[in-house]
């Protein structure tokens, strides 16, 4: 989904083209066979908006999950963002009023990203930590919420809300952190991908390759 979606935004015209980009999204990806379109979390931009913008994702997005639902079009994602701001979901514990301001609607899933974790202050690095986060992500959504990993490292440290990917195992997180998060229950038969560099094309076949040998 477009980085520029965001429905917790205090710009009118700024959520009525969010829906209709995701609206877009789910058509198309219906027309391709997806199975679900991931779209960031999205920021209420400044504290004054943010308790209506909670009402405001309800309103927008419950009609969206119906329409997809209805359609048989591909269930939606959220993903938490990096931190930093009036991110509506950044830390994972923030999914729990995310789904709970659409009643869990069952069209509506998450999407973890490790990278994003991490710069949100998740202290995947230690050990116990992926471990750890996984459970308070269970804890806040349920046990059958998570349906997609975005397995990235990173450039950055924990906590520092910057959202730059590094190769598997080749940034800050460290290769045991993917090795404890394939294999914690909450992971299990659940879809794996890669955002890494692959400058040269060589950089997701290597790293695809890493998270096999750490599974």
């Amino acid at each position: 989904m477009s980085l520029l979606v965001n429905l917790g935004s205090p710009t009118p015209a700024t959520v009525q083209r969010s829906v209709q980009t995701l609206t877009h999204a789910l058509d198309r990806g219906a027309a391709i066979g997806a199975r679900g379109v991931v779209f960031h979390a999205g920021s209420a931009v400044d504290e004054e908006h943010a308790a209506v913008a909670w009402k405001q994702i309800r309103r927008v997005l419950v009609p969206l999950l119906d329409r997809a639902a209805a359609q048989g079009w591909p269930k939606l994602l959220v993903e938490p963002s990096a931190g930093g701001g009036r991110c509506l979901a950044a830390r994972v514990e923030g999914l729990g009023p995310y789904l709970d301001a659409v009643d869990f609607h069952p069209w509506l899933g998450v999407c973890f990203d490790t990278c994003h974790a991490w710069a949100a202050g998740h202290d995947l690095a230690s050990p116990g930590g992926p471990a750890k986060t996984l459970e308070a992500l269970v804890g806040a959504v349920g046990s059958d919420r998570l349906w997609l990993v975005h397995a990235n490292d990173s450039k950055d440290a924990c906590g520092s809300t910057r959202d730059r990917h590094e190769s598997v195992g080749a940034g800050t997180i460290g290769p045991a952190a993917f090795a404890e998060l394939l294999a914690h229950p909450a992971a299990a038969g659940v879809p794996v991908i890669v955002e890494t560099p692959n400058d040269d094309g060589s950089g997701h076949p290597k790293d695809i390759a890493t998270l096999r040998a750490l599974v």
